[in-house]
């Protein structure tokens, strides 16, 4: 019944979003001004399938599938449903953004419903506007990392491009422009706040968190100043850039300093071990566009809080010792702890080079992207094929994952992953 009533649910709001699009341009007007003069919405539809290729032998395989049957493989399925809805009037807007999603494999099964995005915005004139409610900042010029992002989650490293779910805060965007080689200058400051029920997954609840951006255009480049002051996480501070040497190569990056950041590590007998200090993150990248619209990207990653090879084996080895026969149960409790809120992240260790090539082509777009852990030589390869018509899109990927024992990648619990997946945009 549970799986029929879901599948109810998704059937309405498919039918909901397809009537929607027929009037995705809705007009009105009234004499006062209150109701929207405009009101513009759009989304897309997906489903997903995707098999797994399964490392039975890996350290992230004994933790993720724990207590569960052994298996060779895993499917999974997915159906989700984007809105996005825009409602104009005078100096004011309303945004939002709202996304649910049905997923299962052969282990569990979750529904996913959230608001992305809720906010109210005021703009009495061109150069200012104040926004507040749940807000995606998207600070940053990296593509699957960002150590500027101070107020944001962190991007999914498998596909970057998709939509983040926000913060609730206050922000203003101040701006002014200037005659000479300084083009303008806009600064944006943001009041986060975080208690036990707003904004909890932040940090320490009972601060008032506010950060800021002062950003610099000279026109080819760019460059912005951030800070975030000492509250529910680390103070920090940092800045980026971006230069384009012509309209086709385009020179980047972002740096970031974090005051004591304390780092919880694994030891092979269980015992509780932070290591504590001061991190530097930065990433620098090169884009590369062709006339016969090739794109290239390479780009550089340093996590300066992340753990060193060592760090990374005795957490191996951790796994190992948990799950030996006759094993202390707390061994694997303690394993799993520090797999879920650290070392099982997108990233854990310190130094990447991500690479991306592809053709914009219509209706097919080939592409591939790799990412390196230089530390152990460990990858992932990822290509893709993207098929686009009108509204319509299918896309093809196949997540190749490689290294050797006790390395980042090649203990992942899966060695590939194909997946398909079919949109509809509106």
């Amino acid at each position: 019944m549970t799986r029929v009533r879901d599948l109810f649910i998704l059937l309405v709001l498919c039918l909901l979003a397809f009537s929607g699009s027929a009037i995705a341009q809705l007009r009105g007007h009234d004499s006062h001004g209150l109701l929207p003069k405009t009101f513009t919405y759009g989304g897309y539809l997906e489903t997903k399938y995707a098999h797994y290729r399964l490392n039975r032998d890996s350290a992230f395989y004994k933790v993720e599938f724990a207590g569960l049957p052994q298996r060779d493989d895993l499917d999974y399925t997915s159906a989700a449903l984007r809105l996005n809805g825009n409602a104009r009037s005078a100096d004011w807007q309303l945004r939002f953004s709202t996304f649910s999603r049905l997923e299962r494999d052969q282990t569990s099964r979750d529904t996913i419903n959230r608001f992305d995005e809720l906010a109210v915005a005021w703009k009495p004139r061109p150069d200012f506007a104040l926004d507040a409610g749940k807000i995606a900042m998207k600070w940053g010029r990296g593509h699957p990392w960002n150590p500027v992002a101070f107020v944001e989650k962190p991007k999914d490293a498998s596909d970057p491009r998709l939509s983040r779910e926000g913060y609730s805060l206050i922000t203003a965007r101040l701006s002014h422009d200037f005659p000479g080689p300084l083009q303008a200058m806009t600064f944006t400051p943001v009041i986060l706040p975080v208690t036990k029920h707003v904004n909890s997954d932040f940090g320490k609840a009972g601060h008032t968190n506010i950060a800021g951006r002062l950003l610099f255009d000279f026109g080819t480049t760019e460059t912005a100043l951030y800070f975030l002051n000492n509250g529910s996480r680390a103070g920090r501070y940092g800045f980026d850039f971006s230069h384009d040497f012509s309209s086709a190569l385009e020179f980047y990056g972002e740096w970031a300093r974090i005051s004591t950041q304390d780092v919880r590590l694994a030891t092979p007998t269980g015992a509780n071990l932070t290591r504590t200090g001061h991190a530097t993150n930065y990433l620098a990248g090169l884009r590369y566009r062709t006339e016969s619209r090739q794109s290239f990207l390479m780009e550089l990653h340093h996590n300066g809080i992340g753990y060193t090879s060592q760090e990374f084996q005795d957490f191996v080895t951790l796994i190992g010792n948990a799950t030996q026969p006759g094993a202390d149960p707390s061994l694997m409790q303690r394993a799993t702890r520090l797999y879920e809120g650290s070392f099982g992240r997108q990233k854990p260790m310190r130094n990447y080079v991500y690479l991306r090539a592809s053709q914009d082509a219509l209706p097919i777009t080939p592409s591939i992207r790799a990412t390196i852990n230089l530390h152990d030589g460990s990858y992932t390869v990822t290509p893709e094929l993207l098929y686009n018509e009108r509204h319509w899109g299918l896309s093809a990927r196949l997540y190749l994952y490689g290294g050797g024992t006790g390395t980042e990648y090649g203990e992942r619990y899966y060695t590939q992953r194909m997946e398909l997946r079919l949109h509809y945009h509106f």
